[in-house]
């Protein structure tokens, strides 16, 4: 049986990486072996970006990103088309698009800690497209049940 693809928001990656103990950081680092991790290259600069901007005075959380990246074997996908991003824009903000484009076209999960995936607009086009998109504690209630 192939393994879920799941792709992860930069707001996960960020939570892991902060704490060690909370679910992000559990789902990256126990659930690598039963599936694929993605993340796209607008969230990877995405995740840079916020680290340079709000954590400057802990640089080792840069280094700490690609230890991440590596242990949890998370695939960066490339970036959506022009046309996948507008599509979703239509649903959700504009920054949030391309997230949304890649994780429809390429994953069966999307896991991430901003609400505005929660939204009505967006669960539909998600359930659509056979997306399912849970915060991480659902994530793990999900698949340890």
């Amino acid at each position: 049986m192939a393994k879920p693809k799941v792709f992860v928001d930069s707001s996960v990656i960020i939570a892991s990486l902060l704490s060690a103990t909370g679910g992000s950081a559990y789902i990256l680092n126990s659930y690598h072996e039963n599936c694929e991790f993605q993340t796209n290259e607008h969230g990877l600069a995405e995740i840079q970006r916020v680290l340079k901007d709000k954590f400057a005075d802990q640089p080792d959380l840069q280094n700490q990103l690609f230890l991440l990246l590596g242990t949890a074997r998370i695939v960066i996908l490339l970036n959506p088309t022009k046309r996948e991003r507008n599509i979703c824009a239509k649903y959700i903000s504009e920054i949030d698009a391309p997230i949304l484009a890649s994780a429809i076209k390429h994953s069966d999960y999307l896991l991430t800690l901003d609400n505005e995936f929660l939204g009505k607009s967006v669960a539909e086009i998600a359930r659509k497209n056979s997306l399912t998109i849970l915060k991480p504690k659902d994530f793990i209630e999900q698949f340890e049940t």
